[in-house]
């Protein structure tokens, strides 16, 4: 599983940002992670090409390839696309 290739405090410090902020972005394998809490349940993950946002910092659907719902916990979440 890739998600062993990512250190175990890092996988934490996301989980820690994810859970207080309810949003966390973050890099790996040269893509680019958006997860935020979605408003009905559960967290929406987002996997980019590029790190490109537009003016108001969201990043360009152009270059999103892939995304997803995931209605378990938040280290769920951060493994999910992973």
């Amino acid at each position: 599983m890739r998600v062993d290739e990512i250190n175990e405090s890092r996988i934490k410090s996301f989980v820690k940002m994810l859970e207080d902020n309810q949003e966390v972005e973050f890099s790996y394998n040269e893509f680019y992670y958006e997860i935020f809490q979605s408003i009905e349940s559960g967290y929406i993950i987002n996997v980019y090409s590029s790190d490109e946002k537009d003016g108001d910092g969201y990043y360009l659907e152009v270059n999103e390839l892939d995304g997803g719902l995931c209605t378990g916990s938040a280290r769920d979440a951060i493994e999910f696309m992973l």
